[in-house]
């Protein structure tokens, strides 16, 4: 007995020498309790301090180790930017939880790290993308557009118009606050490249949403711009002059100065530009010709922008913008309407010149007198003048036989004031969730227009002219309330929202029309073509809408009942009236679902409904004759259209290679939709009227991005979309005796348009050099029920850039673009772009001598596709032509607690070592890792 309790004993005694547990736990940021990625996690003997194990936090900043054997241990977590939190630690027998660890910032250490090699150009956090402005190379005199050009997933069009992944955005914030108000040009054409620290993209509630935490039909996608840290305090900018000329020996010049003055929480910016090289610094003052570059521009604008917080309980902000545009304009068109087994075919070209003046003011004031009261104030004012002056010729051939001809010389002089003001309040109430909110906006627009219109149209019968004059004055008002109450239901993850609007909008338009009596005297009253218009809309809509919100997701289901009525009054020039009254009652269900695996990886998906009322030109009763080949009908009998959309979007980011992919699919119908009902008479002159649509038309869109480094300086890029979208309109042809008073119903026109497109770019960043070549294709295919016609169109597209410094003070950079397009009727073209610069670095990098040549090989066209409801058109207008600038830029940078210079890392030979601030934990990249191990991304989490 004595031998087998002494066996057992042994048994047990290796048994429990043998065991062996797991250790766990969360390591998070003590400051903001962001979880830690790829923090170093180290369990030391406390003996001899020899290690046992080691291992990294994943995504969500967890961590575990096995098989350890019980002991004294010091648990060890470390992670660059960071104090070392060591803590002791024993085991006993049983695995262990060691619940949070909270880690610190090191900040005396924190502006010390350098980092070398691949810098990693997207991450994803939650539902934010986030670009890392230091792995895309500019020349130095780049602003911010040069810089998401460069961009995956991120298109910029000539206009300047910004989509990520499909998705066109909005606004632009720098450092999360408002900057030039709706105006995305003005921070993207005037901000230097170099200042930008992130660039992050992200769907920004409205300030009501953000107040009731329910998301309302105002969400939109924004970018926000993220200085470098060490600019946050001082005064830095650009002031830049240029001047050359062009092929045809015309002077060209470009001037602009940014100036950004940063003391504490109060933000100060100037801005002020010329230039003739169609550059448009403002989205402000075009007039509706576009951008650049669409004929020749130029401009001249000027902004102030101020973001203070006063104290703890006002924060003011506002802008004052100037801006002024001259464009000329010409085109030519080829343009095919498809009817019922008939073509109508229009060959035209236009002259116009363009003169726009424009300014505006807004303020904004955001008021915390306690920690349960906001109200937020934000009027604005603003005014515009314009002059106009377009002439044009055209040919219309019906079945390739010509019907009729003619030209027309327009000529209008206007000009318009505006002025708003929002209010939103919102209180808290004791119990935590519960919130009351109310938003109040209200508006006042008037303009007035006077224009001449002189139209000749010819046939083989006959000659049409018309010759008049016209006074057009414009008004409308208009006013919004809404209420939102929020009630927290149970354990502060389930909440209620009930909401009512009510809105109201008053419009008067008076249009006379005088024609010539012959002698130059525009004094002959025209009644059939002159007409005063009312319109009154209303629009109410209660909602409901719950939410339910866990850790890592959310859910918003909500339902909404919109009615609206439209009240109208039409007087003739013969002094007679008409009312008409409509009224509707849309229902739709509103949705939103968002689950975050883990910090890098999320899936959303939205459905929202909308109600967009038809505009005065499109209601107002009264045929109008400017172009006699086509004359508009106003429709006062037309309803409000109800727009369905749906959105899902998936992004992840992998942790082990630095990938990201992100795909959006998104899908829009709309019922009682607005369209266009087309009658053509026996001579081809359409008459244009739009109607509600009696079928739903709807549009597909997908979009992927894929993004790779590799290899330490290499970087893989991949951009796929495909595109669906159904029209449909009315149309009929050569119809006799047309009544513009009681417009027929045309043939159902239905046009399917398919669109996909391809592009795959590489980039090879180093210190003396930066290579990148893309290459991609897009494929248009259109087809109408009323004609075999297919249209179909192919763009190919590939290039390559190069970015040389041979030396710390000089730098080459070049971008060459080839272009091939097929399909566009005889606008067919096959283009190279070359564009090459050469800067210098003077004054201790603070000023730069920059030699640049645009469209070296003057080869560059302008062609277009447009599809509509029953047709496709072509067109190709001028451009600018090749053109040579020098300029100089002086760069203003004084820092607090630095001279007037910038980052030498920066501007000098070594542009891939930088200092860094780590946000998210974790070690730096480094060009001798050791192990194989990939680097993490420079500014860690978002």
């Amino acid at each position: 007995m004595k031998r087998l309790n002494l066996l057992l004993f042994t048994f047990l005694s290796i048994f429990s020498l043998s065991a062996q547990y797991s250790i766990q736990g969360n390591v998070k940021e003590k400051k903001t309790g962001n979880p830690m990625e790829l923090a170093t996690v180290r369990l030391i003997t406390l003996k001899d301090s020899s290690l046992v194990s080691g291992t990294r936090t994943d995504t969500n900043g967890k961590f575990i180790m096995n098989n350890i054997k019980s002991g004294s241990y010091i648990l060890s977590v470390s992670s660059i930017g960071y104090i070392n939190n060591d803590r002791k630690i024993s085991v006993q027998d049983k695995d262990m939880d060691l619940g949070t660890i909270s880690v610190e910032e090191d900040v005396k250490t924190l502006n010390e790290v350098e980092v070398k090699g691949t810098m990693v150009q997207v991450i994803v956090k939650k539902d934010t993308l986030e670009y890392n402005a230091q792995a895309f190379k500019t020349d130095r005199n780049a602003v911010v557009e040069d810089l998401l050009k460069k961009m995956p997933g991120v298109q910029v069009a000539t206009d300047g118009t910004i989509t990520v992944n499909g998705q066109e955005v909005t606004k632009i914030l720098v450092d999360g606050k408002k900057f030039f108000q709706g105006d995305v040009q003005m921070s993207t054409k005037n901000i230097p490249a170099d200042l930008i620290d992130k660039v992050q993209v992200v769907d920004q509630k409205s300030e009501m949403a953000q107040l009731t935490g329910f998301e309302d039909n105002n969400t939109e996608r924004v970018i926000n711009l993220t200085i470098k840290k060490d600019r946050k305090q001082g005064v830095f900018g650009n002031i830049m002059a240029g001047a050359g000329a062009d092929i045809n020996k015309d002077f060209r010049y470009d001037s602009n100065g940014f100036l950004n003055i940063m003391n504490g929480d109060t933000r100060s910016t100037f801005t002020l530009g010329a230039n003739n090289v169609n550059t448009m610094r403002s989205g402000r003052g075009r007039g509706g010709f576009g951008g650049s570059p669409s004929g020749i521009t130029e401009t001249q604008n000027f902004g102030y922008n101020l973001n203070s917080t006063v104290s703890k309980k006002m924060v003011l902000g506002g802008d004052a913008t100037f801006n002024h545009s001259d464009n000329l304009q010409t085109s030519d068109s080829h343009r095919e309407n498809y009817l019922q087994d008939l073509t109508y075919t229009t060959v035209s070209n236009n002259t116009s010149n363009r003169n726009n003046y424009q300014g505006n003011i807004r303020l904004e004031a955001e008021w915390h007198p306690d920690s349960i009261n906001t109200l937020i104030i934000q009027p604005n004012i603003g005014f515009t003048r314009s002059f106009s002056n377009s002439k044009s010729g055209f040919l219309y051939k019906t079945q390739n036989d010509s019907t009729s001809w003619g030209n027309t010389d327009n000529s209008s002089e206007s000009y318009g004031i505006s002025g708003g003001l929002n209010l939103i309040y919102s209180h808290k109430f004791p119990k935590k969730g519960r919130t009351l909110t109310t938003n109040i906006n209200s508006g006042i627009s008037q303009s007035n227009t006077d224009g001449k219109n002189y139209n000749q149209k010819i046939t083989q019968d006959s000659t049409s002219l018309v010759d008049q004059k016209v006074d057009e004055k414009s008004y409308k008002n208009n006013v919004g309330l809404r209420i939102s109450y929020v009630e927290p239901l149970w354990k502060n993850k389930h909440f209620l929202e009930t909401s009512i609007s009510l809105n109201g909008v008053f419009s008067e338009n008076d249009r006379k029309i005088y024609g010539n009596d012959g002698n130059d005297n525009y004094n002959v009253f025209n009644a059939a073509y002159s007409n005063n218009f009312n319109n009154k809309f209303f629009n109410e809509a209660l909602e409901l809408n719950y939410r339910y919100m866990e850790e890592n997701y959310n859910l918003l289901l909500g339902f909404k009942t919109e009615p609206s009525q439209t009240f109208s009054s039409r007087i003739y020039g013969d002094n007679t009236e008409t009312p008409i009254e409509n009224k509707v009652i849309n229902f739709a269900p509103t949705a939103r679902f968002q689950y975050n695996f883990g910090r890098r990886r999320f899936i959303r998906m939205d459905y929202s409904g909308r109600t967009s009322q038809p505009s005065i030109s499109q209601m107002q009763p009264v045929k109008n004759n400017a172009d006699l080949m086509n004359e508009t009908v106003g429709n006062p009998d037309l309803k409000p259209e109800f727009q369905h959309n749906l959105r899902f979007m998936f992004s992840t980011y992998s942790s082990k290679n630095f990938s990201s992919f992100n795909v959006g699919l998104m899908g829009r119908a709309t019922k009682n939709d607005l369209e266009n009902n087309s009658i053509y008479d026996t001579t081809g002159k359409r008459y244009i009227q739009t109607v509600n649509g009696e079928k739903i038309p709807y549009r597909v869109n997908l979009f992927t991005m894929y993004n790779l480094p590799f290899f330490k300086y290499f970087n893989f890029s991949n951009n796929a979309s495909f595109g669906f979208n159904q029209q449909y309109g009315y149309t009929s042809k050569n119809v006799s005796n047309v009544d513009a008073t009681n417009l027929i119903y045309g043939d159902l026109s239905s046009t399917q348009s398919l669109n996909a497109s391809e592009n795959i770019s590489l980039g090879y960043t180093q210190d003396m050099m930066d290579f990148g070549i893309r290459g991609g294709l897009r494929y248009s295919n259109t087809k109408n029920n009323l004609t075999t016609n297919l249209a179909q169109t192919y763009d190919w597209n590939g290039g390559a850039n190069v970015v040389f410094r041979p030396t710390k003070i000089v730098t080459f950079s070049s971008d060459l673009i080839y272009t091939t397009q097929r399909g566009y009727s005889n606008f067919n073209e096959d283009q190279w772009l070359w564009n090459a610069s050469l800067d210098f670095s003077l004054f201790k990098n603070l000023g730069v001598l920059s030699f640049k040549a645009v469209d070296i090989l003057q080869e560059r066209q302008n062609v277009t596709q447009s599809v509509g409801d029953n047709y496709v058109q072509y067109s190709k207008t001028n451009a600018l032509p090749s053109y040579y600038l020098m300029s100089f830029t002086y760069k203003i940078n004084k820092f607090k607690g630095s001279k007037n210079s910038v980052n030498p890392a920066e501007e000098m030979g070594n542009p891939m070592e930088r200092r860094w601030r780590r946000d998210g934990g974790g070690r730096p990249p480094s060009g001798n890792r050791g192990g194989g191990t990939p680097p993490p991304p420079p500014g860690g989490d978002m």
